[in-house]
């Protein structure tokens, strides 16, 4: 019987340790990866996006790229994700912007931006925010303009 108490103790030591290990909801990490492409008319417009949340938090660690081809030239920028919230099928990420530039010349570097990416069906993502480093809220979404994920598309977790 004694030898079955001390399994039993040691079993039980061992389901304590990894109840530990187990994330809680709240520990729940978020994370998108993927990529959309809209084509609209002779508009073409790609977001890539790959990003994870740390435990606890909307603080993120991750990149996002984006390429707007249009007749009036290209745009695109490249950009690391501090802020993202996956909530049901609704991303919203934001960060700073590393290197780019506007259809006009226009550069970008260091400028924030932020996106809203719908990861239900149909897939859509909106267009980009941008702002002075600092000025956008966190996590706080790309404009209200949407445009629909025609090819590829993104994951969430």
């Amino acid at each position: 019987m004694a030898a079955f108490r001390s399994r039993f103790a040691a079993v039980s030591a061992v389901l304590a340790v990894l109840a530990l290990a187990i994330p809680r909801s709240s520990e729940a990490q978020g994370q998108i990866s993927g990529s959309g492409i809209s084509r609209v008319g002779k508009d073409t417009r790609k977001l890539t996006a790959s990003a994870r949340t740390q435990a606890g938090s909307n603080a993120a660690t991750g990149t996002l790229q984006f390429i707007h081809s249009s007749p009036a030239g290209l745009s695109r920028f490249r950009g690391t994700v501090s802020c993202l919230s996956v909530n049901g099928g609704v991303v919203q990420l934001s960060g700073l912007i590393d290197k780019g530039e506007t259809a006009t010349g226009t550069l970008l570097d260091g400028k924030a931006f932020a996106f809203t990416i719908q990861t239900g069906a149909p897939q859509t993502f909106s267009l980009p925010s941008f702002g002075e480093s600092g000025s956008l809220g966190a996590c706080s979404g790309g404009q209200s303009g949407t445009v629909p994920v025609t090819e590829a598309g993104f994951t969430t977790q």
